[in-house]
C-alpha cells in the first residue's frame, strides 16, 4: 500500500490549499480562487461560454492514463469547443469530485495538466469546486471571445463543400493501443504519437480562428467521430451530405492497417478534436493560405445538400449507430 497522502487523511481545508499552491497567480486586477467569485474585466460585448465533464470510468481509465493527461484532456476539449465557433478562449472554472481513497499524487497530476493545458491556449484558470463521489470527475467550465460573428452548426448551404482539418483516426487509434496494445502492424515510435493523440489532443483554437475570417458557413469540432459530429451538423442545418470515403485524410501511421479498420477508426472513432466545417468551394484555398501559418493541412471530403446523407457507400445513419455516445445502451 502507498504511503502517500488521501484526501480522506487530509481533508477538504488542506486539500485546497495543495489545489491552490499549484495554481498560476491571476493578473493585476482580476480575483481568481480565494474568494466567493472570481472577478475579471469583461471583454467585449459577445462571450462564448461551454462545459464539459470527465468522468472516471467512461472518458477516461487510471489504468493507462495519468492526472496529468485527465486535466489535460479536460481542458483541451472546452477549448476545441471554443475553437469550432472561431472563438478565442479566456477564463475557466472547475468542478472536482473525488473518492475518499485518491492519492494526493492524482490530484496534484490533475492540477498539472489543468495548468499545462491553460498555458498552452492562454487559458487564466479562475478558481473552482472540489467534493467527493464514487469515482473521479472533472468538470471545466470555460469563457471564450469573438471578435467578430460566431460560426454556427447550423449555417451550411446547399452545393457547399465539406471540409476537415488535420487527419482522423489517431485518438481512437491510441485508445486500441492503450487498451489492449493492438495494432502490432503500426511501428513503436507511430504507436507512441497515436498515444499522445489519446492522451494529449490538441484543440484547433488558432485555426478555428482563421476559418471564420476565411468565411466558413457552419463548423463542429470532431470529438464524436467524424459520423456522429457530421450528423449534428447536417441536422442543425437541415441538409443532406454526399461524403467520398477515400478521401478522407486517415492518420498516416494506419497505413499499414486493413483499409477497413482504419476507415472505422477515421469514422467512428471519435476525440480527434479536428475541425469539421463547410465552406464555398471558391474560397477553399483562401482558407488553406489563412491555415498556413499554423501548418495544419484542410482536406476536401464532400458536398452538403440535398435529402440523403451517404459517406461512402453507407448511409451516414449507419455509420453513426456504429459509434459510441453517452447514455445510449450498447
Amino acid at each position: 500500500m502507498s504511503g502517500e497522502s488521501t484526501v480522506s487523511s487530509l481533508g477538504e481545508v488542506e486539500v485546497l490549499r495543495a489545489i491552490a499552491e499549484r495554481m498560476p497567480p491571476p493578473p493585476p486586477g482580476e480575483t481568481w480562487g480565494g474568494d466567493d467569485t472570481a472577478i475579471f474585466p469583461c471583454p467585449g460585448p459577445h462571450l462564448l461560454f461551454t462545459i464539459d465533464m470527465l468522468v472516471e470510468g467512461l472518458d477516461f481509465d487510471l489504468a493507462y492514463c495519468s492526472g496529468e493527461d485527465v486535466g489535460w484532456k479536460a481542458m483541451a476539449a472546452n477549448v476545441s469547443d471554443i475553437a469550432s465557433m472561431g472563438g478565442r478562449a479566456s477564463r475557466a472554472v472547475t468542478s472536482l469530485s473525488l473518492p475518499p481513497g485518491t492519492e494526493m499524487g492524482l490530484v496534484s497530476g490533475l492540477c498539472d495538466g489543468l495548468v499545462a493545458a491553460a498555458t498552452e491556449w492562454e487559458v487564466g484558470l479562475s478558481g473552482g469546486d472540489l467534493s467527493g463521489g464514487d469515482q473521479v470527475t472533472l468538470s471545466v467550465a470555460l469563457l471564450g471571445l469573438l471578435d467578430g460573428p460566431g460560426v454556427h452548426r447550423s449555417g451550411a448551404r446547399e452545393g457547399e463543400a465539406i471540409c476537415v482539418t488535420g487527419s482522423l483516426g489517431g485518438a481512437a487509434a491510441g485508445l486500441r493501443i492503450l487498451r489492449d496494445d493492438s495494432l502490432a502492424t503500426v511501428n513503436a515510435a507511430d504507436r507512441g504519437r497515436l498515444v499522445t493523440r489519446q492522451r494529449r489532443p490538441r484543440a484547433r483554437l488558432k485555426e478555428g480562428d482563421a476559418l471564420r475570417r476565411a468565411g466558413v458557413t457552419a463548423m463542429i469540432d470532431v470529438s464524436d467521430g467524424l459520423a456522429i459530429d457530421l450528423s449534428h451538423l447536417c441536422d442543425a442545418s437541415r441538409l443532406g451530405c454526399s461524403v467520398d470515403a477515400a478521401t478522407l485524410p486517415i492518420d498516416p501511421a494506419l497505413d499499414g492497417l486493413d483499409r477497413n479498420e482504419s476507415l472505422e477508426l477515421a469514422v467512428i472513432g471519435g476525440e480527434d478534436y479536428e475541425l469539421l466545417f463547410t465552406i464555398e468551394s471558391d474560397r477553399i484555398e483562401d482558407a488553406r493560405r489563412l491555415l498556413a501559418p499554423t501548418g495544419t493541412p484542410i482536406t476536401t471530403i464532400g458536398t452538403i445538400g440535398g435529402a440523403d446523407r451517404t459517406l461512402g457507400d453507407r448511409a451516414l445513419d449507419e455509420w453513426r449507430t456504429l459509434g459510441w455516445e453517452h447514455l445510449r445502451e450498447p
